[in-house]
Order: C-alpha cells, then sequence, then structure tokens
C-alpha cells in the first residue's frame, strides 16, 4: 500500500469515526507513522560520542524508550546496534558481558513484541548463560522472566509458572517481584482461572501504591478489563480501557494504547454497536501495519472476522481469515527454530549441571560429617549387630514375598489386556460379518426383484411379439407391459439411493450434524455456508460426499486436536466448491507426522470428485484444512 493511499486511508477512517463516536465522547489517535519518542539530544550525543562505554549507554537508554513505547523495530534496530559497537572492541571492553546481555535483552523484547517467539528464546537463554546470579543478579532474573513469557505465549504453561514462582522465591528487587506476580497472574488468566488471576492481578496493584511501575500498572488493567468482559461486567470493563487507553498515549505507551482501544472495540461489539466496533478496531488496525506488529494484526483481524460472521458476511470473512493464515505463517516463516531448539536443550543441560554440582557439593559435605563421626559410632554399630541381622532377614523374606506378588499382579494385568484385545478383534470380526451379511442379503433382495418382475415382464413381452396376432390389441398390451417394468425399475433405484440426501439440502444437513456433536461435546463449532442457495443445489451424490468428508474432519478433530473451537466455511464460487476447516488445537509437525487412515479416506473420496487437498498444521497453532472440489 503506498503513502498516499494510506493517508486517503486514515483520513476515510477518522471522520467515519468522529461521525460516529459523538454520543460515547471518546477519542482516538490514528498514527501515520511511528511517533517520535526519543529526545534528538541523545541521538546529537550518540552522534558524537567518541568513548564506547558511553555509546553502550546512549544505546541503552534509547533502547528503553522504545521498549516502553512498544516501538517494535525500533527496538530490535537498537538492541543489534548495541550488540554490534560492543562486539568490535570485545576485548579492550571492561563491561562486555553487562552491556551484551542488556543487548540479548533488547533484542529478546523486540522478537517478543513482534510475534517471533522461538527468536526470543534464543536471546533469553543466550542472556541467561552470560548473566550469573552472582554477577549480574538482575539482568539474569530479567533474562529468566523473558524465557518464562516466551513459554506461556506458547501454552507451555507449567515451565512459565515454575519460572515466574522461581523467581519470586529467590529476588529481592521490587521491580522483578512485582513483575513476576503479575506474569503468574498472567499464567492462571491464560489457563482461564480468572478468579485466581483477578485476585493476584489485585494484589499486584496493591503492592504497586507503595511502589510505583506505570507500565505493570496498566498492563494489570487491562488484564482486568478483560476478565470483566468474560464476567460480562461490560461498563466497569469499558472504564479499565478508557482509563489505560488515556494514560498510555499521555506516557507515549504506544503498545498499550492499541491494545486498549482493540478491546474497547470488543466491548462495543458486546454492547451491540458493531459498527462503532468495526470503525475502532480498524484504527487499531492501521497502527499495527504502520509498526509492524504481528501479533496484534492477527488479533485484530480475528476480532473483525467474527464481526463478519456476525452479519453473515461471510465472503468477507472468509478473506479476513486468509489475511489471518497469511499473517501466522509469516510470523512462522520469520522463526528460526533449529537453533532455538540447539539453544534451549543447552539451557536445559546447563540447569541438571548446576543442579547436579549443588548435588556433589551437599554429598561432600555429608561424607565430610559421617567420616567424623565414623570413629564414634562404630562401637555402637557393633552392639546393635546382632538384632539388626534378623531385622534384615525379615526384611529380605517380606521383598520376596513383595516381589512375587508384583509379579503376579503383571501377569493377571497381561492376561486380561490380552482378554480385552481378544475381544475387541471379536467384536470387529463380529462387525465385518454383519456389514458383509447385511450386503449379501441386500444383493440376493435386488436378484430376486430384478428375476421375478423386470425378468418376468421381459420374458412376458418377447412371448408375446413372438404370438401375436392382433396388432392393435398387441401394441397396448406391450405398451402397458413396459411402462410397468419402467416403474419397478425406478422403485429399485430409489431403494438403492439414501432419502435423507435426496429429500432435504446439504447446508441443513449439516448444520444438524454440526449442531449434534456440539450438544454432546465441549467444542464450539460453527458452520458458515455462503452462498446457501447456490450450495443447496448441489446433486445428491456429491451431497454425501462432502457430508461424509466434514463427519471424517470433525471426528479426527475430536480424537485428536483437543481443540475447544472449530470454524467451518463452505463457499461456492463459479465452478469451485471450497471448504475451510479450521481448529485451534495442539496442531501437528505436518513434516513429520504421517497421514492416518482419516486422511487417507479423504484423499480417496477426493480422487474419485478430482478435488484438492491441502493441510497448514504447527504444534500449539491449530490446523487448517482447505479442500476444493470442481462443479458442474
Amino acid at each position: 500500500m503506498g503513502a498516499s493511499t494510506k493517508r486517503l486511508l486514515l483520513v476515510f477512517l477518522l471522520i467515519s469515526f468522529l461521525a460516529k463516536s459523538q454520543e460515547k465522547k471518546d477519542w482516538y489517535s490514528f498514527f501515520g507513522e511511528i511517533p517520535k519518542t526519543v529526545s534528538k539530544r541523545y541521538y546529537d550525543q550518540l552522534k558524537n560520542s567518541e568513548n564506547l562505554l558511553d555509546k553502550a549507554r546512549i544505546i541503552d537508554t534509547i533502547a528503553s524508550i522504545h521498549i516502553q513505547s512498544g516501538t517494535t523495530d525500533s527496538i530490535i534496530y537498537y538492541g543489534n546496534l548495541l550488540e554490534e559497537q560492543i562486539s568490535a572492541e570485545k576485548d579492550s571492553f571492561e563491561a562486555y558481558d553487562l552491556y551484551l546481555s542488556k543487548a540479548y535483552h533488547i533484542l529478546g523484547k523486540g522478537k517478543l513484541e513482534k510475534g517471533l517467539f522461538d527468536d526470543a528464546m534464543k536471546h533469553y537463554l543466550d542472556g541467561i548463560a552470560i548473566s550469573p546470579v552472582s554477577e549480574m543478579e538482575k539482568m539474569h532474573y530479567i533474562h529468566q522472566l523473558g524465557l518464562g513469557t516466551v513459554y506461556l505465549y506458547q501454552k507451555e504453561y507449567d515451565s512459565a509458572l515454575s519460572i515466574f514462582e522461581n523467581c519470586i522465591s529467590k529476588t529481592k528487587d521490587t521491580d522483578i517481584l512485582l513483575f513476576a506476580k503479575k506474569l503468574v497472574a498472567d499464567t492462571f488468566f491464560f489457563r482461564n482461572d480468572f478468579s485466581k488471576a483477578k485476585s493476584i492481578y489485585l494484589e499486584v496493584l496493591e503492592g504497586l501504591k507503595i511502589y510505583e511501575n506505570n507500565k505493570i500498572r496498566l498492563q494489570t488493567q487491562l488484564k482486568l478489563g478483560r476478565i470483566d468482559i468474560f464476567e460480562n461486567n461490560l461498563p466497569h470493563a469499558l472504564e479499565y480501557f478508557r482509563s489505560v487507553k488515556e494514560v498510555a498515549l499521555e506516557s507515549k505507551f504506544y503498545d498499550l494504547y492499541i491494545d486498549a482501544v482493540i478491546q474497547m472495540g470488543v466491548v462495543y461489539y458486546n454492547q451491540g454497536y458493531a459498527q462503532d466496533a468495526e470503525i475502532v478496531l480498524s484504527s487499531a488496525y492501521v497502527n499495527t501495519v504502520q509498526w509492524n506488529k504481528l501479533e496484534l494484526q492477527r488479533d485484530v483481524i480475528n476480532v473483525l472476522k467474527d464481526l463478519k460472521v456476525a452479519d453473515k458476511d461471510y465472503e468477507n470473512a472468509y478473506n479476513l481469515m486468509t489475511q489471518y493464515l497469511s499473517i501466522s505463517n509469516q510470523i512462522l516463516t520469520n522463526q528460526n527454530k533449529a537453533i532455538v531448539k540447539e539453544m534451549e536443550v543447552k539451557y536445559q543441560t546447563l540447569e541438571k549441571e548446576k543442579e547436579i554440582l549443588a548435588l556433589k557439593e551437599e554429598q561432600l559435605l555429608k561424607e565430610s560429617e559421617i567420616e567424623r563421626q565414623r570413629t564414634i559410632k562404630k562401637a555402637f554399630l557393633i552392639g546393635f549387630l546382632a538384632v539388626l541381622l534378623p531385622v534384615i532377614a525379615l526384611l529380605l523374606v517380606y521383598f520376596q514375598k513383595l516381589k512375587t506378588q508384583i509379579a503376579l499382579n503383571k501377569s493377571q494385568e497381561e492376561v486380561n489386556s490380552q482378554k480385552v484385545h481378544a475381544l475387541m478383534i471379536d467384536q470387529e470380526l463380529n462387525l465385518i460379518n454383519a456389514t458383509m451379511d447385511g450386503q449379501n442379503r441386500e444383493r440376493k433382495r435386488l436378484a430376486r426383484e430384478l428375476h421375478d418382475s423386470i425378468g418376468g415382464n421381459l420374458a412376458s413381452i418377447k412371448l408375446q411379439i413372438s404370438g401375436a396376432n392382433d396388432q392393435e390389441s398387441f401394441q397396448s398390451k406391450i405398451i402397458k407391459q413396459i411402462d410397468e417394468t419402467y416403474h419397478q425399475v425406478r422403485d429399485i433405484s430409489h431403494n438403492l439411493a439414501s432419502k435423507k440426501f435426496q429429500d432435504n439440502g446439504v447446508s441443513s444437513l449439516i448444520k444438524e450434524y454440526v449442531n449434534n456433536i456440539e450438544n454432546g461435546s465441549n467444542q464450539k463449532i460453527s458452520f458458515n455456508p455462503y452462498p446457501e442457495e447456490k450450495i443447496n443445489e448441489i446433486e445428491s451424490p456429491l451431497k454425501e460426499e462432502l457430508f461424509k468428508i466434514i463427519q471424517e474432519l470433525l471426528t479426527n478433530t475430536l480424537k485428536h486436536a483437543q481443540a475447544d473451537q472449530v470454524d467451518i466455511y463452505l463457499n461456492r464460487y463459479q465452478t469451485i466448491l471450497q471448504l475451510l476447516f479450521e481448529d485451534n488445537g495442539v496442531g501437528f509437525d505436518t513434516s513429520k507426522t504421517g497421514e492416518g487412515i482419516g486422511f487417507e479416506n479423504i484423499r480417496n473420496r477426493l480422487k474419485l470428485l478430482s478435488g484438492n487437498l491441502m493441510i497448514d498444521s504447527t504444534i500449539n497453532r491449530g490446523t487448517v484444512i482447505n479442500i476444493e472440489i470442481p462443479v458442474s
């Protein structure tokens, strides 16, 4: 999009929103470019400074201002600049380790804000490695909290909570302590334990009355507002978001300003002001695009997509969904997973080695104490030896009995397992036999029908043709016989075809099936056909195959995906029928995991229909399946 086009879009959105928001008396800022938050004097000092330590301090100060403002690209730029400047004089720069640790923190923060979680993890692991607690305690725990935040965003909640609680128990720094408590509350928030999260958030706000940290306060208030949305306390949530919006803009915390505007759009939508919500979210989206905040772009698009679905504008909802997938793929492409995995293993190995060293030190101390007391206890132990020997013998007997019992239990479990397996095999064989018997009976019935009715009629017609004298009477009889034969063939054909798919449109059948699945499970499933009347014009054979494909996809999702949200979009455009199936489950690595029987069945059905199947899935990020089938 060109600069002039962006300016026109900003002017249009601003005029539209001012016209719509007068009665709410809200205001919003559209930023055509990234706001300037750093004083010109810092740039002048950096340009004129010749001392490396002064340069490092100024770069660190500028980067800290950008971190507070949330200007992601600038954070990453100055993190790279700091690392580059100090690395050039690594051997002669005394504060190299300290400022390299700061550079890793800046880069980790920037990559985290941009949604590049794997790159962020690499920088935080590097920071932990060069920031020992004994020398750089604060920087060590800052990197630990950053690593925990990456785990939190990747939904590895247990790993994140362990790191946060470890920091709380060991740090004495008030900033670190309050931030760690806030992150613990975030963990419970993302786990949907809103009651516990709210309790800890209020505790954090209480602590901030004594020690002010404005950005942590605003982040905490944003989360409390979101909890109010879940509790349907919309007016109170709006108070939180308005307060955060005003203070964030005044303090130049532009990332929090955008987040507050997004949440206000969600509140307006829930209050029934769909048009106002769309304009508010559009203003936020313009700023996220300008600042290249990929995660926030994805969040705004997701909410806008829900607005379009609510308005039954499925075509634009599908376009927004396509854009959502594009941004997700862009995030994944930018991540360097191989390097990060190696660093994570190194970090875990380092932590284990530390634990082993601590255990060895403890063991040496114990051995020294044992050696000191050995002479004193030796005579005492000899006196009790006569008593201990019978006790040991009894213990050995008990141990043998216990071992025998465990072996018997294990043997019994194996026998039970074999019985269960045999029963399952018998059940499968019974089902197969029942299916084959049913098919054989149906074949015999059709053979009888064809032989007794149609075969008899055709034989009669043949005899009449052979012995016909009266042509007029003969012709009427033949016509009558042929008519009866036609009706018998039609009746047999109708018996073979499924009445359900003949009498109903495919959209109503899928809706009924989806509703039955949703009512019997914890999943939220949406089905969006567009345009519905054209989809219902699909012929019966394709109806049945399409229905069975969706059945197979839902079955796979319920069995394996652990998803709580499934979205199904069915679109017919010209000669293409497109099915988009998305879930927010655990996903899988398509390069390593083979396709199961479910996907093999779907591909076999699509092969007969000349259709195509595309699977896009990543671990912990859900699965998207795109199917295209040509239709006449």
